[in-house]
């Protein structure tokens, strides 16, 4: 008798433990105990509208799925203890987006615009013919053609990702399949097929590889010395467009170290605390800072939107559409022009802005990974 009310209890504990696990990220909602503020780098949905109509009663559902998955209570507690147990008891390496390397590296597997940077640096997936590179450097060289028709040049930038630099901390299971990538491919298409000027600073990357550590070990971007090689060899791509210029050295630069905690990888798995390292702050000797100046226009294909000028009127104007990457290398590149308007919109172009600003140069800068998606997101937004 007393063992069957033991093993009730038993029963009966079990059963609310699994009824509170389930019911408490939506106690965490309700009573605004865990907000669920998020840690990763992106928009969190947003609740949504429910209009009373067919069209906004059909999309409701998923809106709001989408808004539940990224604003449920108790969300970054419990995204840590699942990367915690993963990480330390099941041993796993990877995760929705993140890979965990050897000695901590961490590395993206899937970014927001739904590109797997793990798949591409294996090359799961190159290019299966001309056409189907055509098609995706199509919608690039018709904004080249429009551009020179106004004599403006055009400079598309390939981004490396960390795989490419930094192969030997991926897990060995995880290496390529093959030589080539689709960069490899589409460098050679672009210098046999169309007249688009490109650079890949992945090279340069390699070169500042030797020398210093050019990519942050929990961030998917590359550091401040990462930037600086890469602008280096941009510059001087550049100069040979438009007019000499000196790329400068990093003699020119004081270079200071400040220790933070965890980058946009760690926030990812939740687990920000547990990764510090330093990152490396470039300062000109010379003291010269380029200005902030506002846009003062519409941008909404823009994510974050910023205008640097310098001093000197006489230097050329450029326009760059960018990904993240780039904000590294603006502050670098910014003394070089008069004025450097720059959108964070991934590759989208809109003409509204070549008529507002009138640059002698359009910058395209892509991670290399975006060749896996659909030549759509460089159509233009007007053309």
């Amino acid at each position: 008798m007393k063992e069957t009310r033991i093993t009730s209890i038993a029963y009966t504990v079990t059963i609310a433990l699994f009824v509170l696990a389930i019911w408490l990220p939506n106690i965490g909602s309700m009573l605004n105990i865990s907000p669920g503020e998020s840690s990763e780098q992106r928009a969190m949905a947003k609740l949504p509208e429910l209009k009373l109509d067919r069209k906004s009663i059909i999309r409701f559902q998923s809106r709001f799925m989408k808004y539940y998955v990224d604003n449920f209570g108790f969300r970054n507690v419990l995204i840590r203890w699942n990367s915690l147990f993963k990480l330390n008891v099941l041993k796993v390496d990877q995760f929705p987006k993140v890979l965990v390397g050897k000695d901590g590296w961490l590395y993206l597997i899937k970014d927001d615009e739904g590109n797997n940077s793990l798949d591409y640096y294996r090359s799961l997936s190159l290019f299966k013919d001309e056409k189907e590179m055509e098609e995706w450097a199509k919608p690039l060289d018709e904004i080249r053609k429009n551009l020179a028709e106004r004599g403006i040049r055009m400079l598309v930038v390939f981004v490396p990702m960390k795989p490419r630099i930094y192969p030997e901390y991926v897990p060995a299971y995880l290496r390529p399949v093959q030589d080539r990538t689709r960069l490899d491919q589409m460098m050679e298409y672009l210098k046999k097929r169309t007249a688009l000027d490109f650079i890949d600073t992945g090279p340069d990357l390699m070169a500042g590889k030797k020398e210093h550590l050019v990519f942050i070990k929990h961030d998917v971007h590359w550091n401040g010395y990462g930037a600086f090689y890469a602008y280096r060899g941009i510059m001087e791509k550049i100069s040979a467009m438009l007019a000499p210029v000196r790329p400068l050295t990093l003699d020119d630069y004081t270079v200071s170290a400040v220790s933070f905690t965890g980058g946009d990888l760690a926030n990812m798995l939740g687990l920000k605390d547990r990764f510090t390292e330093d990152y490396y702050l470039f300062t000109r000797k010379d003291g010269m800072k380029p200005k902030l100046m506002p846009v003062a226009y519409p941008a909404p294909f823009s994510r974050f939107t910023e205008a640097v000028e310098s001093a000197d009127r006489s230097k050329p104007r450029a326009v760059v559409f960018h990904d993240s990457f780039f904000n590294f290398l603006k502050p670098l590149m910014a003394g070089h022009f008069s004025r450097m308007a720059c959108f964070q919109s991934y590759g989208r172009y809109d003409r509204d802005v070549i008529e507002a600003e009138k640059p002698d140069i359009v910058i395209f800068e892509i991670a290399e990974h975006f060749l896996l998606k659909s030549p759509a997101y460089v159509t233009a937004v007007k053309q």
